[in-house]
């Protein structure tokens, strides 16, 4: 059985020369056959032609709103074979096929910074949780914390106020 490569990268903004340098190494150098972009900033439409000449010739996007958020579900067909079965501004969910491997299902998660949204999020992934058949994979970028220690900013200004 071949290995299985999947690349989750919550890039904070595609499209500019960086990225596409960067994505090009990532690609090289770790051959996968499924991307997950998250925090994408920019519509896809901007960088279909660079993916599919990388080899992604089909994708599930899910646009920014402004320049927030994204997540974009790209793979290559000569490897697997992948259905959307629902698609929210958090989250692409997605059963995965590639052949000599047992079907399963990929969360795409690119949750939103604002609590209210991200609750519903988790209450809809709870959900799914308790359905699930078949393997389940949950990646993507959950922007929630354990505890406050785990927060970090990198502004000398941020007021680090718990109470």
């Amino acid at each position: 059985m071949n290995a299985f490569n999947i690349l989750v990268w919550n890039c904070r903004g595609a499209g500019n020369s960086a990225f596409k340098h960067n994505m090009r190494e990532l690609i090289n150098n770790h051959k996968p056959e499924i991307l997950i972009l998250m925090e994408t900033k920019v519509p896809f439409s901007s960088m279909g032609n660079f993916f599919n000449n990388m080899g992604f010739t089909a994708a599930t996007i899910v646009d920014p709103t402004g320049r927030a958020g994204g997540i974009w579900l790209l793979w290559d067909t000569a490897h697997v074979s992948i259905r959307a079965s629902n698609v929210t501004n958090q989250v692409i969910q997605a059963t995965i096929h590639k052949e000599d491997y047992e079907e399963w299902i990929l969360s795409a998660v690119y949750a939103s910074p604002n609590p209210f949204q991200r609750a519903e999020l988790w209450n809809d992934l709870e959900e799914t949780a308790r359905s699930m058949e078949k393997p389940w994979l949950v990646a993507g970028a959950f922007n929630d914390y354990i505890n406050h220690t785990e927060r970090r900013s990198f502004s000398p200004h941020y007021n680090h106020n718990w109470s």
